[in-house]
């Protein structure tokens, strides 16, 4: 490999990849670990044809759950939860 080439390539690998959204269904999501046992998880949905404000909210708070419980094996606490919009939602919550 050419040298110059060589040093591009350690500088491009230093840089850190964006931590990408994740599917599931129609949720959006991106999961960070944080200290003392606490996880940050960022929501968003879409629409369907015939939805309301009150389903995206049940579906947010739903799919929030449902990640806590899988990622603590069932033992975790919310701490907080925000709906940042009619469609996006940040939860907080720690594993017990």
């Amino acid at each position: 490999m050419n040298p110059l080439a060589a040093l591009l390539c350690v500088f491009c690998s230093s840089i850190p990849a964006p931590d990408m959204a994740r599917q599931a269904g129609d949720m959006w999501y991106r999961h960070e670990v944080l200290s003392g046992g606490k996880h940050l998880l960022r929501l968003s949905t879409t629409d369907y044809i015939l939805d309301t404000g009150k389903w995206r909210k049940h579906r947010l708070i739903a799919f929030a759950e449902d990640f806590a419980a899988s990622t603590c094996n069932g033992h975790y606490k919310m701490l907080k939860g925000d709906r940042d919009t009619t469609y996006a939602a940040t939860v907080l919550f720690r594993c017990t």
